[in-house]
Order: structure tokens, then C-alpha cells, then sequence
């Protein structure tokens, strides 16, 4: 069985960014060592997204106006060709996702704003803006500053956080894609909800709250049958890092069989795990990793992570109980994502 996975990477270009754009590695899981097989000179394609069956390979780019870009990607990962890019209404495009409609990506602009929707032509390029929807006029006395977007499984909605308006946004999406605002989650005043995880039936929400350094949980309150929509209630936050040390929370995700959340701690430059089996999250291991970890990712037991000012990719492995180091970091420059291919 090849121990060879395809794993692509997005950095920060332009500014103090240093990073090449978008490269594409092959990780040697047993060996736990990385070679580059593709380099593809793009600015700022800080967020990204594989397609289902990881031929196109989708960038979003935190410029004033965002652009997204579709590279095709061959079966060996050392080929890496644009197929499409499109300017969009917006700018500072943090963060891409697949919408609820077919062949649409919903896109959150952390500068403007915005979340737009663009649409995909049969081969999977993007060739249009088909809805935009600006944060902006929620709550005008405030800055909008939507982060990211996620499919809430079991609702049909979709979850947009928006870190300057201490709001989590529902959406329903037409099937034509265009999305309609269907109510929202009230986060504490100032927490900056950043990323979001979902368990399997949205039964409970988890945020990450970047700007006090804190996680929370939104636990459903209503089904949504008859024609109600699902509604969640908000509980009392925790501190996402056992360190007391200053922290701005960026990524979190759940584990496969729903018993732990892992965090990405920037500050305290932590990988976080808490238990769930609690009536509460539950903090039950910690590990230090890279300056600023931005992003991580699962590959069964070993977690990659992006640490941003490190300059480099975290090997850590999780063991069901806790943390250890598998091996010697990866460099790469500004890192802010990684993505290994399906």
C-alpha cells in the first residue's frame, strides 16, 4: 500500500508574505518527509479547496478585488494548470467553500464584507458571480468581517461566521444559487467567531472565537420541522488554551468519531485537544507547535499543521489520549492552509 499523499499548501506572497503561492507536495506518511512536486506563482491564495475527486484544485486570494482561480491538477500531482480564474466583486477573500446548490463555491470577502456565491461551468471553472450578500447592513454601527463559510449537515443551511459582527449567519440556498438570510446565532459581544464545526446532525455547534481566545458551543434548540427553522442557543465560552497566554484562536475541527475538538491556538502557538463525552468541552492535552498556527488537517492520526510565522508545516500525532511530535517540521514559507487531496 503506497504511503505517498498529494497535499496542497497556500502562503501569504505579497507584503511580509514569503511564501511561493501554491505548492504541492508529496507526503511520505511512514517516513514522515515531503518532497515538491508542482509550484504555481499565484498572489496571496491563502485558502483552498480540492475538488471531490481532487482533479481541480480550488484557490481563493485575499486581494482587493478577490479573484478566484481553478487549477487542473494530473493524476501524479506534478502538473498544475489554470483552468479558470475570476475576479469578484469583493476583496480580501479569506476562505472558499462548496455551496448546498451544485456547482457553486460560496466565498467570504474578510475585507468588504461580502459572501458571494459564484457558479461553476461543466468543467469546473468558475465563470460567474451569482450572488452577493453584504454583511455590512446587518449591523451597521459595526464592522463586517465574514471568515468562513460551512454546510450545517442535517439542516440544509449554510453557517457563515462573521468575526467583526459576533454572528454566525444562516443562509438557504436556491437551487439556482442564489442564498437567502434564514436567521443567525448571537455569539458574546466581541469574541470575533472565526471557524466553525459541526457535528454529523448540527446537533451542536462548535466556534472558535478568535478575538478573546476562547471556544464556545451552540447547542440546537429546535428541529426546524413544520416549516421552523433550526435555532441554537449559545453557551458560556472556555479558554481554548491551557497557557493563559494571550490568544487568537483560527482553526478547530472534530474528530471522526465526534469524541474530541482539536484548536488551533495563535499566541500561545498550540495544538489543542478537548473532550467531548462531557457535558461540557473538556481541555485534555496541548502541544506546542509553530509561530502562529493558521490551519491544520487529519490525516487519520497525524495532524499537519500550517504554522504561519514558523514558516513551516507541524508533524503531530494523536493518539485517541494525547500529543506527541512525529517528526521534523516541514518548511514552508507563510504558510496559512493545507489540504491533502481525495
Amino acid at each position: 500500500m503506497s504511503t505517498q499523499t498529494i497535499v496542497a499548501t497556500g502562503s501569504y506572497t505579497t507584503g511580509e508574505g514569503r511564501g511561493p503561492g501554491i505548492r504541492l507536495l508529496s507526503l511520505d506518511r511512514e517516513e514522515l518527509t515531503a518532497s515538491t512536486l508542482a509550484e504555481v506563482a499565484l498572489d496571496d491564495p491563502t485558502f483552498l479547496l480540492w475538488s471531490p475527486d481532487g482533479s481541480m484544485l480550488y484557490a481563493v486570494h485575499e486581494t482587493s478585488p478577490t479573484v478566484v482561480t481553478a487549477l487542473r491538477v494530473d493524476a501524479a500531482g506534478a502538473s498544475a494548470e489554470v483552468a479558470g480564474s475570476l475576479e469578484l466583486t469583493g476583496s480580501g477573500g479569506c476562505h472558499v467553500a462548496f455551496g448546498i446548490a451544485a456547482s457553486t463555491l460560496i466565498v467570504t470577502d474578510y475585507g468588504s464584507g461580502t459572501v458571494e456565491v459564484v457558479g461553476l461551468d461543466a468543467d469546473g471553472a468558475p465563470t460567474q458571480v451569482i450572488d452577493v450578500c453584504d454583511h455590512s447592513g446587518y449591523l451597521p454601527q459595526r464592522t463586517a468581517h465574514p471568515h468562513q463559510a460551512t454546510i450545517l449537515p442535517g439542516t440544509g443551511l449554510l453557517g457563515v461566521t462573521d468575526l467583526g459582527l459576533d454572528r454566525v449567519y444562516l443562509y438557504r440556498q436556491q437551487p439556482s444559487g442564489e442564498i437567502d438570510l434564514a436567521g443567525e446565532i448571537t455569539a458574546g459581544r466581541f469574541s470575533g467567531p472565526r471557524h466553525l464545526a459541526a457535528d454529523h446532525e448540527s446537533l451542536v455547534l462548535y466556534l472558535a472565537c478568535e478575538l478573546t481566545g476562547e471556544i464556545t458551543d451552540a447547542v440546537r434548540s429546535a428541529a426546524g420541522g413544520d416549516g421552523e427553522e433550526p435555532s441554537w442557543t449559545v453557551r458560556r465560552p472556555l479558554p481554548a488554551s491551557g497557557t493563559g497566554v494571550p490568544n487568537e484562536v483560527s482553526h478547530l475541527e472534530i474528530s471522526g468519531h465526534e469524541n474530541h475538538l482539536f484548536v488551533a491556538n495563535r499566541g500561545p502557538d498550540t495544538l489543542a485537544a478537548f473532550n467531548l463525552g462531557m457535558m461540557r468541552p473538556e481541555l485534555v492535552a496541548e502541544v506546542p507547535v509553530g509561530a502562529r498556527p493558521r490551519h491544520f488537517t487529519r490525516l487519520e492520526d497525524l495532524i499537519l499543521v500550517a504554522a504561519q510565522d514558523g514558516d513551516r508545516i507541524d508533524l503531530v500525532r494523536w493518539n485517541g489520549h494525547g500529543f506527541s511530535i512525529a517528526g521534523e517540521p516541514i518548511p514552508a514559507p507563510s504558510i496559512s492552509c493545507i489540504v491533502p487531496r481525495p
